[in-house]
């Protein structure tokens, strides 16, 4: 039987080791291209991908989830940007088509989907979530569940229904990993988004103006959870 104390210092080794890792991930850079999603980041993962570092920390709360009766399954993961525009162009089409002007269809699909290059999916530190059941009454209890928990493992809703919050709509699915995502999203507001934006192509932007990008910083990209902050 391990004693006392060998015990008491193998849980000193680990927080130490932790915070050593968390201290070298806060200091890590990321290129212009890993922050808007165009090149890659080392990720881990089959079905997912993330960042190895949030990619187990995913694992662990899925797997003491299930202890706890609650089946998690993982929606969406890292995204690149190509993918995000996929999502951005299917969506924008779809409002055309039902009669919106372009620059209206460009504020309905921003009520819950970000501009290519914006997203905090190509960070490989957030997660859609739900339940291999789609049913009403599991989702709740999956949703009280990460709201007890989530925290524990470092992952924190991204835009709570706080109605003080601008930007995207309340989304009880999305989950950021803030170890690597807040250091992430400090790198990323020190991006001229207007240059980044400007060259790509994406159904509507001619509408991101210097006001639009503006606001869209302020509301979408900073209209988030405070302890993602």
């Amino acid at each position: 039987m391990m004693s006392r104390k060998r015990t008491y210092s193998l849980i000193l080794l680990f927080v130490l080791i932790s915070f050593i890792s968390n201290a070298q991930e806060s200091k890590k850079q990321y290129s212009e291209n890993q922050l808007i999603g165009k090149s890659a980041l080392p990720l881990y993962g089959k079905k997912y991908k993330l960042q190895k570092e949030a990619y187990f920390a995913l694992k662990k709360l899925i797997l003491d989830a299930k202890k706890d009766g609650i089946s998690i399954k993982v929606i969406s993961a890292y995204r690149n940007f190509n993918h995000q525009n996929r999502i951005w162009k299917r969506k924008y089409q779809q409002f055309i088509s039902q009669g919106y002007s372009a620059k209206a269809a460009v504020n309905k699909v921003l009520e819950y989907t970000a501009i290519p290059g914006t997203s905090r999916h190509h960070w490989g530190t957030d997660v859609d979530l739900s339940t291999d059941d789609n049913l009403l009454n599991k989702k709740k209890k999956l949703s009280h569940w990460m709201d007890e928990n989530a925290h524990k493992y470092g992952f924190y809703r991204v835009y709570t229904n706080n109605k003080l919050r601008d930007g995207y709509n309340y989304e009880s699915w999305h989950y950021s990993y803030r170890n690597l995502s807040k250091p992430m999203l400090q790198q990323y507001y020190k991006l001229d988004l207007e240059k980044v934006l400007k060259n790509q192509n994406i159904k509507g932007n001619k509408y991101f103006t210097k006001q639009f990008i503006r606001n869209y910083i302020q509301n979408n990209i900073l209209g988030i959870n405070d302890y993602l902050y």
